[in-house]
């Protein structure tokens, strides 16, 4: 494992950490702590990820920080690079736990990650709140100190299939292909179930290693099935290569679908017009329309806010999702009055809050029940575009993909 660290501390500079059940860098500032891929197959993503956590630690400090008591703390994150591996980020929130002494976890990247992590804070009764971990499989444990603000897994391939059966031709053969993980394994599973229930016909469902790199055989035995859909479930980097071999082999699907990918930097930019037409599901867009409880803003607002600090970048989900979670953790806090594992728990339990991402309040199993609503962008003139539902569409479904 790399013993590589970084940490942001908003504004402020490198601070000592000290000891004990406070969670403080030093007596003025409380530390979160996370392990995220920031190398790896999945760093793509989680830089995403860190980018919506830093973007939270900078507006919370410039508006004084967060009050405990009867004091305001500023605040900051210890940040480790798990290298996109569940293994190293299991022992690295070990060491926020044990040798760090911070008590105030925030999730890891990816479903599979966060299921080796989620044993660690349940087994020493640490709180997490993550933001990025969509997997019904995690929380179906009976844990109690794990809350997602996140929809789950099972809604990610749902609007893909109504899709399908409401297009004009209507798309009868569905392909699937999968990465053989976690998260994936349970896009894949959803997409059958919900295909057969529409009537749709699965033609084809193939899955592929972690760290695949040649698609070519599955490539051409999905031709040879002929589909209409096809559904590939994995992580950006490996999705990107896929997308690259299909442009290759002249294979073109009228419709091309993926639950992760297409919204994340550098997906398009490395395929250029391969990536013309392709689908992928999204917890949050730029055209949703919430009020902030604590910044007080609209989900245009924060746009508008992200955009003039990332040189014009537009946010996908990632970012506004990682702030969420830490809001959770704020308003825990502020009711609380206090770092105490179970006083905190039991408040994250009743959180009930409208945020720029969207509303957050959880079931028993932790999961986010407040917000359902997933929509579909596509990919139209180099841009990710919301076309699905309709009433929030920004420009028609392209369907079918022209050849």
């Amino acid at each position: 494992m790399k013993n590589s660290i970084r940490s942001v501390f908003g504004l402020f500079g490198l601070a000592a950490l000290l000891a004990g059940p406070c969670q403080a860098l030093a007596d003025d500032t409380i530390t979160f702590g996370a392990a995220l891929a920031l190398t790896g197959g999945m760093a793509s993503e989680g830089t995403q990820v860190q980018a919506g956590y830093d973007f939270y630690i900078r507006h919370i400090n410039e508006r004084g920080g967060i009050k405990v008591g009867d004091k305001t703390y500023k605040v900051a994150i210890k940040y480790y690079d798990d290298e996109s591996s569940p293994a190293t980020s299991a022992k690295l929130y070990e060491r926020l736990i044990n040798e760090d002494h911070i008590r105030l976890l925030i999730g890891p990247y990816s479903s599979g990650v966060t299921m080796a992590v989620s044993a660690v804070t349940e087994k020493y009764r640490v709180p997490m709140v993550v933001a990025h971990a969509a997997s019904a499989a995690i929380y179906n444990r009976g844990y109690r100190y794990l809350f997602a603000v996140l929809t789950t897994a099972d809604q990610y391939t749902a609007n893909f299939i109504k899709m399908a059966a409401e297009a004009k031709p209507r798309g009868q053969r569905v392909a699937l292909i999968g990465e053989n993980d976690l998260l994936p394994r349970e896009w894949m599973t959803g997409a059958a179930a919900q295909a057969g229930a529409a009537g749709l016909e699965v033609v084809y469902n193939g899955s592929f290693p972690k760290g695949a790199e040649d698609f070519s055989s599955m490539i051409e035995a999905m031709r040879a099935t002929a589909p209409d859909v096809v559904i590939a479930a994995g992580y950006t980097k490996g999705m990107i290569t896929l997308v690259r071999q299909v442009g290759e082999q002249k294979f073109r699907p009228k419709m091309f679908a993926f639950p992760l990918g297409p919204t994340v930097p550098g997906f398009i930019e490395a395929l250029g017009p391969l990536a013309e037409g392709v689908l992928e599901p999204v917890q949050w867009s730029p055209r949703d329309n919430y009020k902030d409880a604590i910044f007080g803003w609209t989900t245009k607002e924060f746009v508008e806010i992200y955009k003039k600090e990332t040189g014009g970048r537009i946010p996908d989900y990632h970012p506004p999702q990682s702030a969420a979670a830490l809001e959770v953790f704020q308003l825990a806090l502020e009711k609380v009055g206090s770092f105490d594992s179970e006083k905190l728990r039991d408040a994250i339990a009743q959180t009930n809050v409208e945020t720029f991402y969207g509303p957050i309040r959880f079931n028993e199993k932790g999961q986010n029940i407040a917000k359902t609503h997933m929509g579909v962008i596509q990919v139209q003139n180099g841009h990710p575009v919301d076309v699905y539902p309709t009433v929030t569409a920004a420009a028609p479904f392209i369907y079918p993909l022209p050849h």
